[in-house]
């Protein structure tokens, strides 16, 4: 269950329950950042959390972290100091192949990340680079499903961080490999829509996604929510985030690395 300290303030609780039942009803809403009149990062960092201890008690299961505004010229155009974070539930995730129906989803748009497997139980005090290298089983190529709550994606950086970062569905590739394997290659990727390059070329800076994953697993520990085996870290969009229709077929592919792919029925 959850570390976190349980919201009870009731207009933060309500722009929570607000946010699920535009997701249970597919019905995306208006922003919650005007409705209940969030007025900080730390509000709408309570929202996400309200939303995930209300899945929780719902017997949802929580499958690891996700990283958002990994971007340090992004993160300054905005003025945030430090990337987001997100939550993963078991519930979401999808393996590479699966036919997705389009019915789950409200608004999907499509990003390209890696993600890191964990094998080892993080500790709940201070992580070290070297702590954390050792608890990696594993990199796989991911496709992070994104799927806002908001109509018509017209969120702010407040809702963006209530909405558990238009978290919808993520697919990992089913091949993966060892983190030392990786490193030291200039690895890049391309993501296939449809048989036709979407994105191209990619390049990925392994030292700045682990810089993520520190990053994560530090803010997990602070939270007193440390990173356990099985536990799944999506390290941040490589590339913006993409357009996708009911019907397209995906595969992100990673030279040296594999692929995920994913349909849409």
């Amino acid at each position: 269950m959850s570390a976190l300290p349980p919201v009870t303030d009731t207009r933060l609780l309500g722009a929570a329950s607000s946010l699920a039942t535009a997701r249970s009803q597919r019905q995306p809403g208006p922003q919650v950042s005007q409705s209940y009149a969030l007025a900080s990062l730390d509000e709408a960092y309570q929202v996400q959390a309200a939303g995930m201890q209300q899945a929780l008690a719902q017997g949802r299961r929580l499958s690891g972290v996700k990283a958002g505004l990994t971007s340090a010229a992004r993160r300054a155009a905005l003025k945030v100091e430090e990337p987001l974070y997100g939550w993963l539930f078991a519930d979401t995730a999808c393996r590479s192949g699966d036919i997705i129906a389009w019915e789950r989803l409200l608004q999907p748009k499509v990003e390209i990340e890696l993600a890191l497997l964990l094998a080892l139980d993080l500790p709940s005090g201070t992580i070290t680079r070297e702590q954390l290298l050792s608890s990696i089983d594993a990199v796989v190529p991911a496709l992070e499903i994104n799927d806002s709550a908001v109509a018509d994606w017209q969120l702010t950086l407040l809702d963006a961080v209530s909405d558990n970062l238009s978290a919808g569905l993520y697919v990992l590739g089913d091949q993966p490999l060892p983190l030392a394997q990786l490193q030291g290659q200039a690895l890049r990727g391309t993501l296939l829509c449809n048989g036709q390059p979407l994105q191209a070329g990619v390049a990925i800076v392994l030292k700045d996604v682990l810089s993520t994953a520190l990053w994560l697993a530090q803010k997990m520990a602070a939270l007193g929510q440390p990173l356990r085996a099985g536990d799944v870290l999506l390290t941040g969009a490589l590339a913006p985030i993409a357009e996708i229709t009911r019907g397209d077929q995906l595969c992100f592919e990673v030279a040296g690395l594999g692929e995920v792919t994913c349909s849409f029925t």
